[in-house]
């Protein structure tokens, strides 16, 4: 979703650049790069969670290697003197990966910034096989206390929005988008954001606002609870319900996000997304110096 052109054009009208690997005898594209030129400095993306390559699994690595190559060869002609590549978690492409990441080692990359993420792969279990014994044990007790986990419309947003922000500010974070900056964005990718919420009764006490990002992925972009509901953990309740919506929606990855506080990993979150039975998965960004 991030790579389309309205989603670009959400982070910036003007000054896109893209590369491709054509295959004229099929028709076909093998892979593609949306990249953003502010005066020399070239990202990927501009402002979105992240951008990169895309590439076919049929691309052999020769081609891959030599696109690569192009592109830096056309960055520098243009006069860019630092590329930034934010890569996607690694489990969303794992063989693609771990070809990419040598092969921008190769060229010259290096890691400026290193996050741990983490990923649900939905399979046909529920998702109580999942977290371990002390998680199943809040879980229960969110079942016992008779919390729901509903899904929203987006008539809801701003409220889900104004309820996230206030939780964060109770932790002494923030957000990275304001409200109408977000209204815009669902407003664009309607069938992308997804809205979901628990409730105690009538009370809201915990919610997320998630992304499908690919059809078979669905990013859990800022998710949050109200201090208040530490006892019950109602985070655990409301993947739980995620969960479940993958599994209706033949969704194979939930990404339960990135566990970073300025660029530092929060351990405690790690150690919770880890015991919901979440798998590690690198999110690399890439800079290369011309």
């Amino acid at each position: 979703m991030f790579n389309q052109q309205t989603h670009l054009f959400l982070q910036h009208t003007e000054n896109w650049h893209s590369f491709s690997v054509l295959n004229k005898k099929y028709k076909s594209v093998g892979a593609i790069i949306y990249i953003h030129i502010d005066d020399t400095i070239a990202s990927s993306p501009l402002r979105s969670t992240f951008g990169s390559y895309e590439i076919s699994r049929e691309l052999p690595a020769i081609i891959l290697f030599q696109f690569l190559e192009f592109v830096d060869s056309r960055l520098k002609a243009k006069g860019v003197t630092k590329f930034i590549l934010k890569e996607p978690p690694s489990s969303y492409y794992p063989n693609r990966s771990a070809l990419l990441h040598t092969f921008l080692f190769n060229l010259g990359y290096q890691v400026s910034d290193a996050e741990v993420s983490a990923v649900i792969h939905v399979s046909e279990n529920s998702f109580q096989s999942y977290p371990d014994s002390s998680e199943r044990r809040r879980l229960r007790q969110c079942h016992d206390a008779g919390l729901q986990v509903k899904q929203l419309s987006h008539d809801s947003l701003g409220d889900v929005y104004l309820f996230i922000l206030a939780c964060r500010k109770q932790r002494g974070y923030s957000l990275s988008m304001t409200l109408s900056e977000l209204k815009t964005a669902v407003n664009r990718f309607k069938d992308n954001y997804l809205l979901f919420g628990v409730f105690k009764e009538e009370q809201l006490v915990a919610a997320s606002i998630a992304v499908q990002v690919r059809k078979n992925i669905l990013y859990n972009f800022y998710p949050a609870h109200a201090k208040e509901f530490d006892h019950l953990s109602p985070v655990v309740f409301l993947m739980e319900g995620m969960y479940k919506f993958c599994q209706l929606n033949k969704i194979d990855l939930l990404d339960l996000g990135t566990s970073a506080i300025e660029g530092k990993p929060n351990f405690g979150l790690i150690d919770f997304k880890l015991r919901l039975g979440a798998r590690p998965s690198t999110k690399l960004t890439f800079v290369k110096k011309f």
